[in-house]
């Protein structure tokens, strides 16, 4: 006999609220909708929280009282949020309270399906026997779809949206910065999709990425740099942006002109959506936890990571190849979770050297099996000082919807920065005034 009541549903509704209201970081372990609350007030409560966290402003008991006063629930004031807080849980047990939310919603909806179903069978004539089971069973089948997180999509739906998506004027697409490649990637970055970006050590993928950086903060970019710290990046970037001697910049010998320049990009700067985290070991749980914080406060089209293979694996016991393959993995399901672009780097051995002709091949990305099959576009670099003075190649090794190919781009390194041959509309001239 199930004994729980709904007193006992209406306290870990208040749990999760009150968990909430003492440490926004909370809302990165919760999953729930508004409409799993069973008490009403909780619900529209639920959705002003919601609301705030979404559009970037601090979560709190005295950020959500003042929007109480907007926005009033009736039967519910301010001073009921500190009464959720004096008994919330510790941070660490909101998930589990979140839980219970969830599961209780679901069995009231299983009893609200099946008081339907009573009131079906109670009325319905002997005749119609077939029709109401046939009914029955496809209520029922939804009802725990929905409790399960199954989703019922026929060809029919998914077709219907792609023509919306086919029709519109432009893709859903957002542009790298230099036109050749978005011409091959048709656009540029398409949200939910992975690109490996590899390279021998010291050949430019860290310099390539941080250019892809500066050209996507007229859109949004969240930059992960698990081997440069925070200042060498932001010395790229800043290098590629304005023109600047990277090495005036690394020797801290900057001149007037110089700092004019970073005057100038610090105007600009504050308007970036751009976030960069340092982190020397992250797993992909906290990658994931952190773009969540990031998207709360706007799109994000393109997260990068430098690099794959730095990443903590989630089991250290596992053999090296299937730790990189399940972080590939879960570089994917960022990507789609978060209808974003994963821009990920990843070294190549140096075998390529070797050959004669060293061009690296998808082979030759170390511990490779799952990176290539995850990966949606596999990009490798290639810079040869005698056959290609002053040039770097992008040899495009996969590309699940587009052309495969090489792209030759201008290689400035003085300047942290290369640059398209041309000068397309969608080409971010990067270091050049």
């Amino acid at each position: 006999m199930n004994d729980r009541t709904p007193r006992q549903d209406v306290e870990a509704e208040r749990a999760v609220l009150g968990a909430v209201l003492l440490d926004q970081r909370a809302l990165n372990e919760i999953i729930l909708r508004a409409e799993d609350f069973y008490r009403p007030q909780h619900e529209q409560l639920w959705s002003i929280i919601q609301t705030e966290a979404r559009a970037g402003r601090p979560v709190s008991a005295l950020t959500i009282s003042q929007k109480l006063i907007s926005q009033p629930i009736a039967g519910l004031d301010p001073t009921y949020l500190h009464q959720c807080m004096e008994n919330a849980p510790v941070k660490s047990a909101a998930a589990h309270y979140a839980e219970i939310v969830t599961g209780t919603a679901r069995l009231r909806r299983l009893a609200d399906v099946g008081a339907k179903l009573q009131q079906m069978a109670g009325t319905a004539g002997w005749e119609d026997t077939e029709s109401v089971l046939d009914s029955a069973r496809r209520t029922l089948d939804a009802t725990a779809n929905e409790a399960a997180g199954i989703r019922i999509r026929t060809f029919a739906d998914a077709l219907e949206d792609a023509i919306d998506l086919w029709s519109s004027p432009k893709g859903k697409s957002f542009p790298t910065g230099w036109g050749e490649l978005d011409y091959r990637f048709n656009g540029g970055w398409h949200p939910g999709q992975l690109t490996i970006l590899g390279a021998r050590p010291a050949v430019g993928k860290s310099l390539v990425a941080g250019c892809a950086a500066v050209a996507a903060s007229a859109y949004g970019v969240g930059f992960f740099s698990l081997e440069m710290k925070e200042h060498e990046v932001v010395g790229r970037m800043a290098a590629a942006s304005e023109g600047i001697d990277l090495h005036k910049i690394n020797s801290h010998s900057l001149g007037d002109p110089e700092w004019q320049k970073i005057a100038r990009l610090t105007a600009k700067a504050s308007e970036w959506p751009v976030y960069i985290e340092e982190a020397s070991r992250i797993t992909m749980a906290q990658i994931r936890a952190t773009v969540r914080t990031w998207s709360r406060r706007g799109p994000l089209p393109l997260v990068i990571i430098d690099y794959l293979q730095l990443c903590a694996p989630a089991d250290p016991r596992d053999m090296r190849e299937r730790q990189v393959s399940r972080i590939a993995e879960d570089c994917k399901h960022l990507a789609k979770e978060f209808d974003t672009h994963v821009l990920a780097l990843a070294q190549v051995n140096r075998g390529s050297t070797q050959r004669a002709d060293p061009r690296p091949t998808m082979a030759d990305l170390r511990e490779s099996g799952g990176i290539e099959a995850h990966a949606d576009n596999i990009i490798l670099l290639h810079r040869d000082d005698q056959e290609m003075e002053g040039e770097i190649e992008l040899i495009i090794e996969k590309n699940r919807h587009g052309e495969t190919g090489k792209i030759r781009l201008a290689w400035r390194p003085h300047f942290a920065s290369v640059n398209s041959m041309a000068h397309g509309a969608n080409d971010f001239r990067h270091g050049v005034a």
